[in-house]
């Protein structure tokens, strides 16, 4: 009886070990189910990137609509200013503001002088 007793403790002293071996082996390599996890893992983080992209492309599309609107508006004003400006600076509209409201005349025509360019040179020496 003691040797059926020490085959039972024997066998069972194996399966013992050889289940703890097998543990211990299984918990040394990776698991598919951890591979399997990375794997949804990266998909999952790659689908992020990609909804994030058109996310942001959509983003960027309408800030360049608003940003074309913003340029077609300050063409047109800066036009509008030209506009000003060409009808402001017409030589016969400041003539007759220089007469009318500074009663400004032209000199006579002995008085007009214009040095030349060499004649400052000269008078600088």
């Amino acid at each position: 009886m003691k040797r059926v007793m020490a085959k039972k403790r024997s066998y069972r002293h194996r399966s013992f070990v050889r289940s703890f071996n097998q543990v211990q082996h299984e918990l040394d390599r990776p698991t598919n189910g951890l591979i399997v996890l990375s794997g949804i893992l990266l998909i999952a983080m790659i689908m992020m990137g990609i909804v994030w992209q058109k996310v942001r492309v959509t983003q960027l599309v309408q800030e360049i609509e608003k940003l074309e609107k913003q340029l077609t508006y300050y063409k047109e004003i800066n036009e509008k200013l030209q506009g000003k400006v060409l009808h402001l600076s017409r030589e016969d509209r400041i003539v007759n503001i220089a007469r009318t409201k500074l009663n400004m005349t032209y000199p006579p025509y002995e008085m007009v002088t214009v040095p030349e360019s060499g004649e400052k040179d000269r008078d600088k020496e």
